[in-house]
């Protein structure tokens, strides 16, 4: 059972790592904050498998601890995505909607992909609803982007990226939150 957690958590962080890379490269050159954002939910959505993974081998403290760290880095990437928003309002460029609809359906594909794996390890994997929180969070981020690229053609404005970007990061806030304040219950049913 271990063995299938620790290769579960190990593949969860690879694909939403290697995602993660992608589109923060891909929002870049596409002027997109929505873009940013979700690159920043892969890389969250990494890193607490990442931490859910160094766990698995540790006590119910280390557990708790590393599950309240998860809440934490959420929201400093919710802060992030904020300041990306900020700029780009003033900078006032045009993303470019094909990249949005093209990387976040990629995007989708790959989170359908980690929920599935979620799903199935349910039973056993430490922290399961900080990563099936963060499982739907990364999905509804995708379908965001690509509700925003579509705004944008329709408006010929950056500011439906910019509301939805900011919306994302207000989530990241209070899944943070929620991730840190569930992090005791979801340890002591680990053991």
């Amino acid at each position: 059972m271990m063995e299938n957690e620790r290769v579960a958590l190990a593949l969860i962080a690879l694909i939403t790592g290697i995602m993660g890379f992608v589109e923060s490269m891909a929002a870049v050159p596409a002027a997109s904050t929505a873009m940013a954002a979700d690159a920043l939910s892969f890389v969250q959505h990494s890193i607490s498998a990442g931490f859910s993974l160094w766990a698995t081998a540790g006590t119910i403290t280390r557990q708790r601890w590393t599950i309240h760290m998860q809440g934490f880095v959420m929201a400093v990437l919710g802060g992030l995505v904020c300041l990306i928003a900020v700029r780009r309002f003033f900078l006032g460029s045009i993303p470019h909607p094909m990249t949005m609809i093209v990387i976040g359906t990629i995007a989708l594909i790959a989170d359908l992909t980690v929920g599935a794996i979620v799903l199935r390890q349910r039973r056993a994997l430490t922290g399961f609803r900080a990563l099936w929180r963060l499982s739907r969070t990364d999905c509804v981020g995708n379908i965001a982007v690509i509700a925003a690229a579509v705004a944008i053609i329709a408006t010929r404005s950056n500011i439906p990226d910019l509301v939805i970007g900011g919306a994302m990061a207000a989530f990241f806030f209070v899944s943070g939150w929620r991730i840190a304040v569930t992090g005791r219950t979801d340890a002591g049913r680990t053991r």
